[in-house]
């Protein structure tokens, strides 16, 4: 596999795979304010895209045809060529869910299933996004990472299909991190699970004013707290939650004084 650029690994788009999208879009909009569009992808049907402020934060599609996956939110990175990422998570034992799709003026993509199961989509942009400077604002994503139980496997699968780097972080009663490099910048991240229950799955963590009050109100909203609001020392608040459809999200507050 040849270098990969500074862009490779960096997590570029987030997607909420349900078959109802429009029965989730009131909690989404009491919780993180966004707002929705409909935009029309011919044989694909209709594709909803989630604003924060006006600009594009996310997504919403339908599961595949006679497929089984659960209300669930699809993180995607970077690859600098698509089919490179494909061949290599195949070597390295990874599963790809469908073929290649092209979708004209964004870009090439596949959905990558690593060893232990957890789902990352591969994305070739069309064109690459301004790299994002200063602290993501709020209702924007901010943070991935995959729960498994093979932390090692998983280091060394998303290395190779996405460029990455790793070091390792002593999180105390946490247990041990691992940060995700992209050079030097951090992209996400990669621990054991801590639940026997806890599925392979990656999370992602979107900025909210009070983390506390969020649960609270996805809570009100029909949703369900699944971890509840916790201290992360020195990095910040966090909780996680489920829509009234069980797809799971974190809430994040940084710490001002935080090192990550």
């Amino acid at each position: 596999m040849s270098k990969a650029s500074n862009n490779s690994g960096r997590f570029v788009w987030h997607e909420l795979v349900t078959a109802d999208p429009k029965a989730v879009i009131p909690f989404y909009g009491e919780l993180f304010g966004w707002t929705t569009a409909e935009m029309d992808m011919g044989p694909g049907g209709k594709y909803t895209l989630f604003k924060s402020n006006g600009k594009d934060v996310a997504g919403s599609v339908a599961p595949p045809p006679g497929g089984k996956v659960p209300p669930s939110w699809l993180p995607y990175a970077a690859v600098d060529d698509i089919q490179v990422a494909v061949d290599t998570a195949k070597a390295k034992g990874g599963t790809i869910m469908s073929k290649v799709i092209d979708v004209p003026n964004i870009g090439k993509f596949a959905v990558i299933i690593d060893p232990q199961g957890g789902a990352l989509a591969a994305m070739q942009e069309a064109k690459t996004a301004p790299e994002l400077e200063g602290a993501p604002a709020v209702g924007t994503f901010c943070w991935d990472g995959l729960s498994t139980d093979d932390v090692d496997a998983a280091v060394a699968f998303y290395s190779s299909v996405y460029g990455y780097q790793s070091v390792k972080q002593d999180m105390g009663p946490m247990g041990p991190y691992h940060l995700l490099m992209r050079g030097e910048r951090q992209a996400g991240g990669i621990a054991g699970k801590r639940m026997p229950e806890q599925p392979t799955a990656w999370l992602s963590y979107v900025v909210v004013p009070d983390v506390d009050a969020g649960a609270k109100r996805a809570e009100n909203l029909k949703g369900k707290i699944i971890v509840p609001p916790s201290d992360i020392p020195n990095i910040g608040r966090f909780a996680i939650v489920a829509d009234p459809q069980g797809a799971t999200l974190a809430l994040f507050k940084g710490a001002p004084d935080a090192k990550m």
